[in-house]
């Protein structure tokens, strides 16, 4: 299955390229000793943060880059036309694709991959004519997104039964349409769920976390 090359852009993106790997010394205990946390492509995610081998790994792929030079911005709230952008650049190259939305011109940076992803059918608009590109993507719909496409893809393992979602404290906070996609994902090891047994189905899924997700799912469909 091929990889594009291209990188994914966020609003505030600039595709960035390697950095020099970079260390920095940080209080380890109170005792005063100090450790040293490892920087790789970029001087927000040190080697002591539980995303740093996700993002490395999907920087290595070309399929996230950085929001400015040498900065990765983990915590920050992703839209849904980044997501877009990723699930293309998971695609691989693909034929131009025209699909018109009222509030996605044609020459923004997500347009070819709102256009595509809307076309194979793995995202869809609101309804209206809209799609909401700069709107944050929640976890349920980051989950029911990689779903779509492992459909589209026609993975293995596709079942969307035999993980009860009972056993989250949260469950009932996953909408309906997203229940399945919910269990295919946790079945195959692409998201478990927070502290406490929780999904956080509704909360805003931020770049840290759909870099994790991004990795497990190129796991799973063994990219």
């Amino acid at each position: 299955m091929a990889i594009s090359s291209a990188p994914v852009y966020a609003a505030d993106e600039t595709g960035m390229t390697d950095v020099t790997n970079a260390t920095k010394a940080t209080d380890a205990d109170s005792a005063g000793i100090m450790s040293a946390v490892t920087y790789g492509k970029y001087n927000d995610v040190g080697n002591d943060k539980w995303y740093y081998n996700a993002v490395e790994y999907v920087s290595d792929k070309n399929i996230m880059v950085g929001t400015s030079y040498g900065y990765f911005s983990p915590n920050l709230y992703a839209t849904r036309g980044t997501l877009a952008q990723i699930i293309k650049n998971l695609n691989g190259e693909s034929d131009k694709i025209y699909w018109s939305y009222l509030d996605v011109k044609e020459n923004s940076w997500y347009a070819d991959a709102i256009a595509w992803c809307s076309d194979a059918g793995v995202m869809k608009g609101y309804g209206g004519g809209y799609f909401g590109p700069d709107d944050n993507i929640t976890r349920e719909q980051l989950v029911f997104t990689l779903y779509r496409f492992a459909v589209y893809k026609s993975l293995p393992n596709l079942e969307t039964t035999g993980i009860e979602l009972l056993d989250f404290s949260d469950y009932k906070k996953v909408s309906g349409y997203a229940g399945g996609a919910m269990q295919w994902a946790l079945k195959n090891g692409i998201i478990a769920g927070k502290d406490n047994k929780m999904l956080d189905p509704q909360g805003n899924a931020t770049r840290a976390e759909i870099a994790q997700m991004i990795k497990n799912f190129m796991i799973y469909a063994n990219y």
